[in-house]
């Protein structure tokens, strides 16, 4: 007896579990459910000559593209996974970060009260970061 399956749909666990029962020529399971006492039918035997396609699924591994670039200001070779329309490749390409400075209100308040030395108190409260990329450059102290 031959049992067709197609892909969709892959044989039940009864089917397979009968098939490797039956294969390893173990003692068949009891006729009866000694829970309920009712009547089990048996799963018809298999033939050994039956053949069964089994369908696999391969999926293909997907590598990394890895994007080499060369730093215009150092002339370094730099191996990235990022690509060249990312933010931080383009800073890299055009020459470096677009600087955005910020400074904190603790720093600000510092200058005006304490004002010669306030003045550096306002510079250790300041955050630079590039307008492009968002890298942050330098988080200050107080950061």
């Amino acid at each position: 007896m031959v049992i067709k399956h197609s892909a969709d749909s892959p044989p039940s666990y009864d089917y397979v579990a009968a098939q490797a029962s039956s294969n390893d020529q173990q003692e068949p399971p009891s006729m009866t459910d000694k829970t309920s006492n009712q009547q089990v039918q048996p799963l018809p035997a298999i033939p050994h000559n039956t053949v069964m396609a089994v369908h696999t699924r391969t999926t293909p591994v997907m590598q990394p593209t890895v994007y080499h670039y060369q730093n215009p200001l150092t002339g370094e070779h730099i191996a990235s996974l990022l690509p060249p329309d990312h933010p931080e490749m383009i800073c890299l390409q055009q020459g470096g970060h677009v600087n955005e400075t910020k400074f904190g209100i603790l720093g600000i308040m510092a200058a005006i009260i304490w004002f010669p030395l306030g003045i550096g108190l306002c510079l250790l409260d300041r955050r630079v970061k590039c307008k492009r990329c968002g890298t942050v450059i330098d988080d200050g102290l107080c950061g």
